[in-house]
């Protein structure tokens, strides 16, 4: 159910959404512009999709669904070490499957990122759409919803990208290196500066308080490992 009260709906399913109204089955985050590409996996498709670019307006307007499938897709030969990098980005909104073109060390780099699976882009659109398909229904019938994120947040900022980053910190389970968040909210080329991420995590504190969670910061090496707790946790862990 979103903020507004209305239940929001992935391919006929009533899921909790941010925005009111029909949401995709499969969200697809281009990392590279290939028209061609995008139109016959579009034609192929009987899953409803979203085309997204990169960045804070496509991004924020994502957020965690349960049900919905983030499909990154990478046409260059993009080294797999920062692929591996979108994809712990974008799996902190919702589950991602990567359809690149496939190699061995590729694909064992990407699933050790977090990968829900990895697709060779360039098979024909039915037996992408099928394995999307196949993935969409699989995703649904295993995920509960207590794994399936924190839902949306009784009060949060109207910024979007603020109360993107308060979601992303609701969800948390465990911790996470500063440069993934960092990543989703600016661009995989020009990441928001630490700075900046840290300025917005201290201004979220009243939010995160209202939820019974605090926020920890631990750097080391001009990075930050961010936590997240529940106040009687986070008392238990300094006593």
């Amino acid at each position: 159910m979103g903020r507004s009260g209305q239940v929001d709906r992935v391919d006929g399913e009533a899921v909790p959404g941010r925005v009111p109204g029909r949401v995709p089955g499969v969200v697809v985050v281009q990392l590279d512009e290939d028209p061609r590409w995008r139109d016959r996996l579009r034609r192929g498709s009987a899953v409803p999709l979203a085309f997204r670019s990169w960045g804070q307006a496509a991004t924020g307007s994502l957020g965690p669904l349960r049900g919905v499938l983030t499909l990154l897709d990478s046409r260059a030969a993009c080294p797999s070490d920062e692929l591996a990098g979108c994809v712990r980005s974008l799996s902190l909104l919702n589950p991602v499957v990567v359809s690149t073109r496939r190699d061995g060390a590729a694909v064992r780099a990407l699933l050790d990122a977090g990968a829900f699976n990895v697709l060779d882009r360039d098979e024909s659109p039915g037996v992408l759409a099928a394995r999307l398909g196949a993935d969409l229904r699989w995703l649904r019938r295993s995920r509960t919803p207590a794994a399936a994120g924190a839902g949306p947040v009784a009060a949060a900022p109207s910024f979007r990208t603020q109360a993107l980053l308060l979601e992303v910190l609701c969800s948390l389970r465990g911790p996470v290196c500063c440069h993934d968040i960092r990543r989703l909210l600016g661009t995989p080329a020009s990441p928001m500066s630490l700075p900046a991420l840290r300025a917005r995590i201290q201004r979220l504190d009243p939010y995160l308080a209202g939820e019974g969670l605090t926020c920890r910061r631990s750097g080391r090496w001009g990075a930050d490992t961010i936590t997240v707790h529940h106040r009687g946790e986070a008392a238990g862990r300094a006593a």
